[in-house]
């Protein structure tokens, strides 16, 4: 039914402009971005005496009919027009305080005039404070995303644009580990995109003023007036309530038309208005804020794309200006000089014509700019540039100062040491030894990419050249180039070039890690979080293959996605999936996997298949690709597919396990033809179905005897009536969902099934050898799931080492909280330029060590042999720390590095050396006792902060695959408390050796946009570890040795004493 509600008035709407009465209708013009930019620092009375200011169009709202329930509140045609205000305050009648109220005679005010007075004193301390907060940066310090589907990252030193010059054989796609963030642009593209001689993109009066806009949320549609404020780069659209606003920095992606379509049918809002429809995805301002979002409908399309123009200008232009230290183009630098010389008030309008800028002027553009570093600091690199001594800097010596601010002592040793000449530049030979002997990078099989990448330095350095009057060579790469090389994330990337080549996707499913998300509709806590299919646009973007459908019941016969029994709200099944198949690819193309915990009845169970298969269409797989075979396929085979993960119905469950029985000869149950004959007749009595449809087992551990008594047990099973629907049991082709009994029963064999386990189960199992090795076992052939315990209920995460290193393929973590847990498994499927989700198993957890030697009656797997992995990583410095957290005044920091390992916590399985030990485990180290060492703290310097510390490790491990590096840079107070600033994760044997740049990430996962670490890696070959009876040995003989020399010496030293004792007794007598 579709229901009208009348438009409120604008004067009902508080903070919005109080029209006219009897405002005419005007044709609604076509609105652009003008060409001129036009700063909105200026006043704007200067502006609009530089050129004279035009009325704004006026604004025609068309109906919003809705049909939905009686929540909704749609909207009826009305039409408005914008009034014209010669400045940036409020216009008329925007006041707390009606007129009508504030006429009264009396001396005391009313308790209405004392509340209105309230509120709007409230009002204004919250706008003075906004604008001092925001006065503290010109742009974001995270990266933004992008929706678009074939979005690529770029390098920020580099320009897009040069990359087609050249045909690299191999050139990576994106920076490694950013898995997650995506500027619109790059950052040279933006920087290009700012005309010569013109400011920030220029803010139309009218959205200063204020428009209306329909904001749709999931209890009704309302009418708001939305102004953008320039001065303090927000948008709001209720002054007086906090949550009502987001600022432009902290937006995320805006996403319009097709690409926000989920929404808008998920609202039930009517496709008329697809071309009107904005979402803009945003964190609230403050540390680790939520993620919001906010969706509107313009009512114009001229007024849509005067909305979003702006607003993307205004999110480049921002990016672009907080480039200004971090890039070497001297447009931005211009662009900030006028900036702060336009925002200069002197009484005497002549005291500053030279243009000159003074220290505390300087000091307060690097603040916006996040310099931190201290006062000191500053000043006497501010004393470098000014050669005169005047105080102050024009602008040839501000660039000076850049330049001076910028110099990467830390690179130029570097440089001097890798080059014969430094003045007159690199050679490409001397580049090609420097990748070979420093980087560890083989040039036989990329002399085509090299040589590409020479040339690109060699042109970046002769341009540069050009520009200062220097008389570089043609062919050589001057210390500008080489220093854009180590800071590139593409050409010095952290990852090693050959990870892709190495992890081939030919091989079964089986074989494979998979990157998995438990509770993926969850963006909090999992009692009373909000589901959202934001959840699995974030997870499937950051390259996820494995994603998590909890279907419950929906109240109007529509199954829903939630978290059942608790206070997590819900989302409709129906916009999940489609959201999945938009997203389902854009990182990725190898199968992502729908695990399906079933909690609907049959009726919408049917509802589902039919959802899945219409949505999904020819990417669903509901047949096997080659029949009969009893393998599963490769995720090379299943480029573009999605699976389904569902517990089978009944006919299916037997009918698998039968063939996979006597297609593998499992010997484990005995089988009689009675037992076959009777399974034929009635397959339901063999089945024991759970009363459950999740395939999620509890945290208690089920039945786990096998033998005879399980056969006498299967024999016995009531009949029971399977409560999941044939038609969606039937899509659980290669991914069929099993409750875990034991590994000796039939349906344990089938060559499709997947066990899921709760950590707990997992480790019950894990305590008894004999379970162990078949655990393992199984996981060499089939699949197997692993997902947090219900008591989690923060949705913290578990270490997902502990299951890798038992083989479990998809170990799903919460996806939703950045805790070491998912920034290891970020480190497990990083890459260099594909994030396929798919990281081939190491071949110890492929192949089966299982032996029939009399040394294991118990069947158990034998033990890997241990392997010593030696390696030293050297911190050298920082590049623009973030203010973040508590300690944003603190300036001091330092870098911790924890190592990871896969083996049980033991005594001395790792050595260190060098920085300060803060492991704390007593010389334990293994799973749960990461080795964890430090660096000094550097005082006063967030912007450059060098360390120059050297610190090694040697671990013995049997899965030297799974070896884990965190670096981790923390705020130091001097008092004991720290806070974390950023961090990183790696895993080793991914590791590029040599110098690289590592990228931070803040405590949320989102990546800042200019920090970085620099490093140098060295790891030393593989070497087998000593036995320990060598070991011991080899102790045993050094503590001999030890010994013998501290008897000599202790005979050395009493002879000596004695001697001396003898003749000061002489010398007495």
């Amino acid at each position: 039914m579709e229901t009208h509600m009348p438009t409120p008035r604008p004067s009902m709407i508080i903070g919005s402009p109080r029209f006219p009465p009897n405002t005419q209708q005007q044709p609604t013009p076509g609105v652009a971005l003008p060409s001129a930019a036009i700063s909105t620092d200026k006043p704007l009375q200067e502006k609009q005496k530089e050129k004279p200011q035009s009325r704004p169009p006026s604004i025609n709202t068309p109906p919003l009919s809705l049909t939905s329930n009686a929540s909704v509140e749609p909207l009826r045609p009305r039409t408005y027009s914008a009034p014209v205000f010669s400045t940036l305050s409020l216009p008329p009648g925007t006041s707390a305080v009606s007129d009508g109220l504030s006429s009264g005679s009396s001396s005391r005010p009313n308790i209405i005039r004392r509340l209105s007075r309230g509120a709007a004193n409230k009002l204004s301390r919250r706008r003075s404070g906004s604008v001092h907060e925001r006065d503290e940066t010109h742009g974001p310090v995270i990266m933004r995303h992008r929706s678009s589907s074939n979005a690529s990252e770029s390098d920020p030193f580099l320009s897009d644009k040069d990359l087609n010059e050249y045909a690299l054989s191999n050139p990576p796609a994106e920076a490694p580990g950013e898995l997650r963030h995506r500027r619109s642009s790059s950052l040279v593209d933006l920087l290009e995109a700012i005309p010569p001689d013109e400011g920030p993109p220029e803010i139309p009066m009218l959205l200063q003023t204020g428009t209306p806009m329909t904001r749709v949320t999931k209890r009704k549609k309302t009418l708001r007036y939305f102004v953008l404020e320039g001065n303090t780069a927000r948008v709001t659209w209720d002054p007086l309530k906090p949550s009502a606003r987001f600022y432009l920095d902290d937006v995320k992606e805006i996403r319009t038309g097709e690409n926000a379509r989920n929404y808008r049918e998920g609202f039930q809002v009517t496709s008329e208005f697809e071309d009107r429809w904005i979402t803009i995805i945003y964190s609230e301002h403050i540390e680790n804020g939520r993620l919001r979002t906010l969706h509107l409908v313009a009512p114009t399309r001229e007024l849509f794309q005067l909305w979003t123009q702006t607003l993307e200008a205004l999110l480049n232009y921002r990016t672009a200006l907080m480039a200004g230290i971090a890039t070497q183009g001297d447009k931005v630098l211009g662009t900030h000089w006028k900036h702060e010389i336009s925002s200069q008030v002197t009484s005497d309008a002549s005291e500053r014509k030279d243009e000159k800028l003074s220290f505390e002027e300087v000091e307060r553009l690097c603040r916006r700019l996040q310099v931190n570093c201290s006062k000191q600091y500053l000043r006497a690199r501010f004393d470098r540039a000014d050669i005169e001594k005047t105080g102050f800097l024009t602008f040839e010596q501000f660039q000076s100062f850049v330049r001076i601010l910028k110099e990467r002592t830390d690179i130029h040793r570097i440089w001097e040491s890798a080059v014969d000449d430094p003045k007159g530049g690199m050679r490409e030979g001397e580049f090609r030894k420097f990748l070979k002997d420093v980087q560890k990078e083989s040039s036989e099989h990329d002399e085509q990419r090299i040589s590409a990448v020479f040339q690109k330095l060699v042109k970046r350095s002769w341009n540069a050249s050009e520009k200062t009057g220097g008389a570089l060579e043609r062919e050589r790469i001057s210390l500008l180039g080489f220093t854009d090389y180590l800071q590139s994330p593409i050409y010095n990337p952290p990852l090693k070039f050959s990870i892709d080549s190495e992890n081939c996707l030919d091989r079964p499913l089986n074989e494979y890690f998979i990157s998995s998300s438990h509770n993926t509709y969850l963006l909090e806590r999992q009692v009373a979080g909000e589901s959202s299919i934001e959840g699995y646009i974030r997870t499937l973007q950051r390259g996820c293959r494995c994603v998590e459908i909890d279907c419950w019941d929906g109240d109007d016969g529509k199954p829903v996605v939630t978290h059942g029994r608790t206070l997590t709200s819900k989302v409709l099944f129906s916009d999940v999936v489609k959201t999945i198949g938009k997203y389902a690819f854009v990182a990725s193309q190898y199968p992502v996997i729908l695990s399906l915990e079933v909690h609907c009845g049959v009726e919408q169970q049917v509802i589902m298949a039919e959802t899945l298969k219409i949505m999904l269409g020819d990417k669903l797989v509901i047949a096997p690709l080659i029949s009969n075979s009893m393998t599963l396929p490769s995720p090379q085979e299943l480029k573009g597919k999605i699976l389904v993960k569902v517990k089978g119905h009944d006919d299916l469950i037997l009918f698998s396990s039968e063939i996979s029985d006597m297609m593998l000869g499992s010997s484990s149950v005995p089988q009689t033809a009675a037992l076959r004959s009777k399974v034929h007749k009635d397959p339901v009595v063999a089945t024991t179905a759970s009363s459950s449809n999740s395939t999620e087992e509890s945290d208690e551990l089920g039945t786990t005897s096998g033998g005879s008594h399980q056969n006498d047990k299967l024999r016995k099973a009531p009949r029971t009536i399977s409560k999941i629907a044939k038609e969606l049991g039937e899509l659980g082709v290669y991914t069929r969902g099993q409750k875990f009994k034991n590994f000796s029963l039939p349906e344990s064999k089938s060559f499709n099934h997947v066990f899921s386990l709760a950590e707990r189960t997992f480790i019950s199992l894990c305590k008894d050898k004999e379970k162990k090795a078949q655990l393992e076992k199984h996981n060499l052939r089939y699949l197997m799931r692993v997902y947090p315990s219900g008591w989690r209920v923060t949705s913290r995460n578990f270490d997902p080492l502990i299951f890798w290193r038992r083989g479990v393929q998809m170990v799903a973590l919460n996806w939703q909280t950045y805790d070491t847990g998912v920034q290891l498994n970020d480190a497990m499927f990083a890459s260099v330029s594909d994030r396929a989700g798919y990281v081939l198993k190491p071949s110890e957890l492929r192949s089966n060590r299982s032996t029939l030697d009399s040394a294991y009656p118990d069947n158990a797997a034998a033990k890997l042999a241990r392997k010593l992995v030696s390696f030293s990583v050297e911190i050298i410095s920082a590049q623009q720390l973030p203010r973040v957290g508590k300690d944003r005044d603190c300036l001091d920091s330092y870098v911790e590095i924890e190592l990871f390992s896969a083996d049980d916590k033991a005594r001395g399985l790792v050595t260190a050396n060098g920085g300060i030990d803060k492991s704390g485990s007593g010389g334990m180290s293994g799973l749960g006792a990461p080795q964890r060492r430090r660096t000094k703290t550097v005082k006063g310097n967030l912007f450059a902060p060098t360390w120059n510390e050297r610190l090694t490790f040697s671990v013995e491990t049997r899965f030297e695959s799974l070896v884990f590096l965190r670096f981790v840079v923390y705020s130091d107070d001097g008092n004991g408390d720290r806070t974390l600033k950023a961090s990183y994760c790696l895993k080793l044997v991914n590791a590029a050796q040599g110098f690289r740049h590592l990228p931070l990430y803040d405590t949320g996962g989102e990546q800042f946009l200019f920090s970085s670490l620099f490093v140098k890696i060295d790891v030393e070959p593989l070497r087998a570890a000593l036995p320990a009876a060598a070991k011991q040995s080899t102790v045993d003989a050094l503590k001999s040795a030890a010994k013998s020399m501290l008897q000599i010496s202790s005979d050395i030293l009493h002879g000596s004493t004695s001697r001396d004792t003898h003749g000061i007794g002489e010398k007495k007598r």
